[in-house]
């Protein structure tokens, strides 16, 4: 009998170990050092929040705008905006300063706020993401160049732990996934 109770303590003891290693690897795998308007974060500075990861740049044509637009108008509509926070992490190390950066991100969403990575970081973090992007240059464009980037949303529970990737970025499909992720 007593064999049996110190078996199933160890099991016990074992799944609670798995779960905080298991755990503390999902935060690590999409955790990051940036710089914001807020100082130095990382994925758990912004506790008691949900968190939706998005890869751009400010002089984005389209699809940054586009993909903002539709993340707000789907947390205004579900009454969220006290709960979750969107970090937008710009591609654009030359020409997107933190401050610049944030005003756009804030003009969509006020709940959100600019990461800036240093480059060896922000190709470390793209990389765990799975997303992609690239430097294209504009020959005789005032722009001079352009960043090629997936388009992809990343959801976070509160304390930082990665919930789901989302590139579907229909309204639909965001506010279903949305809707998972706050059941908690």
């Amino acid at each position: 009998m007593k064999r049996l109770i110190y078996a199933v303590l160890l099991i016990i003891l074992a799944f609670g170990v798995y779960n905080l290693v298991d755990n503390r690897l999902k935060i690590s795998k999409y955790d990051f050092d940036a710089n914001s308007t807020l100082g130095n974060v990382n994925i758990t500075s912004f506790k008691d929040e949900y968190k939706i990861l998005y890869f751009g740049y400010t002089f984005c044509p389209d699809i940054c705008p586009s993909t903002l637009t539709i993340l707000s108008s789907v947390i205004d509509e579900m009454k969220l905006n006290n709960d979750i926070k969107i970090l937008f992490v710009t591609l654009d190390l030359q020409r997107d300063s933190e401050k610049e950066c944030d005003e756009f991100a804030k003009y969509f969403y006020s709940n959100s706020v600019c990461l800036k990575m240093k480059e060896d970081e922000l190709k470390k973090v793209v990389n765990n993401y799975n997303a992609k992007y690239a430097i294209v240059n504009l020959q005789n464009s005032a722009m001079d160049y352009s960043v090629a980037h997936s388009s992809s949303v990343y959801l976070f529970k509160r304390n930082g732990k990665f919930y789901k990737e989302i590139s579907n970025l229909t309204k639909d499909e965001i506010k279903k996934e949305i809707l998972e992720l706050t059941k908690d």
